[in-house]
């Protein structure tokens, strides 16, 4: 081997190493500054408390401020599209839920942005379950018993609805489509407007988040009727899921997660679900997630990134079957 060779292959070897060298350290430098998590939803909901909290324990683990950036609208296209743009750095993420990186690309016509490519899946953090709720003094006591009564009465049963295209507002057309019956939807800009209406009794039933009806659940006015998730919730442990109630495979609920914009480091994305998965492991983070109507979740970024694919396969038929569109 010539001197000329050996130096070219020393030369080489130095080179990698040097890499090798440079990306722990550049991801052990990170982060360098505050770092962002913006939130496309409004202050004060279950999505932007747990920012919070994620913020607080992120700050102490890496030793720079987290600072939640809410920035709300179009259904939380406007605040994922600014994730979208953000410099691939770790200095931007987002925390939301499913909607901007699901849904919206099966109801709208045009997005800002593209989940599948423009971001990158850090981590799952938890589930949104849905409680299907009726006035106490309808007929039916479960979800067997509405979906005979919706048979024999098709069209008949008013259920109110969170806004169309709300994850809410899905799992009841799954629901319809699933068990063969008809309901009248009635959609509702938010949930008290629909939850004053309810209890006062000019709709017979509706649907929303397992926060929005516990408390009249308890007081005995609303009768749940079952959950959208695969199995009993903490909330609400005596109602059986709908999927054991003569609707199986049936799952209809929201989830919430950690994304950064496409082309994180891998070193970066690695570090965010490790801290993640850690963070949902402490007591206080279970203490937390029940009374905000949450479920722990966790895992890798290949477990999130296979949930949002999932999610368009299931729902893209039953966008199109119902034709909802919100633009």
């Amino acid at each position: 081997m010539s001197s000329i060779t050996r130096r070219q292959l020393g030369s080489a070897g130095l080179g990698a190493a040097l890499v090798a060298a440079t990306r722990p350290a550049s991801a052990q430098a990170w982060p360098t500054r505050p770092v962002t998590i913006i939130v496309p939803w409004p202050a004060g909901g279950s999505t932007d408390v747990l920012a919070r909290s994620v913020a607080q324990n992120f700050g102490a683990r890496f030793g720079q401020p987290f600072v939640v950036d809410n920035r709300s609208g179009a259904n939380g296209n406007i605040g994922a599209a600014a994730v979208a743009r953000a410099a691939p750095d770790g200095h931007t993420l987002m925390i939301s839920t499913n909607g901007p990186i699901t849904n919206n690309t099966l109801l709208y016509r045009s997005m800002p942005f593209n989940p599948t490519t423009d971001l990158t899946p850090i981590a799952l953090l938890a589930e949104l379950p849905i409680v299907l709720a009726a006035r106490s003094q309808m007929p039916y006591r479960d979800v067997q018993g509405l979906i005979a009564h919706a048979k024999a009465n098709p069209d008949k049963i008013n259920c109110g609805t969170p806004p169309l295209g709300s994850a809410a507002h899905l799992a009841i057309e799954l629901l319809m489509h699933r068990a063969g019956i008809r309901l009248n939807l009635v959609p509702y800009r938010g949930s008290a407007p629909l939850t004053n209406d309810l209890l006062g009794g000019a709709v017979d039933m509706g649907i929303d988040l397992v926060t929005t009806y516990l408390p009249h659940i308890q007081a005995g006015t609303l009768r749940a009727l079952g959950v959208t998730a695969t199995e009993a919730i903490p909330q609400l442990p005596n109602v059986p899921p709908v999927q054991a109630q003569g609707v199986p495979e049936y799952r209809a609920t929201g989830f919430i997660s950690i994304l950064g914009p496409a082309n994180l480091p891998e070193e970066i994305t690695g570090r965010l679900n490790a801290a993640s998965n850690a963070y949902l492991a402490l007591e206080e983070t279970k203490a937390l997630l029940p009374p905000l109507g949450l479920t722990a979740l966790g895992g890798s970024p290949t477990d999130l990134t296979r949930r949002m694919a999932a999610e368009i396969v299931q729902w893209r038929p039953i966008i199109q079957a119902a034709n909802i569109s919100v633009d």
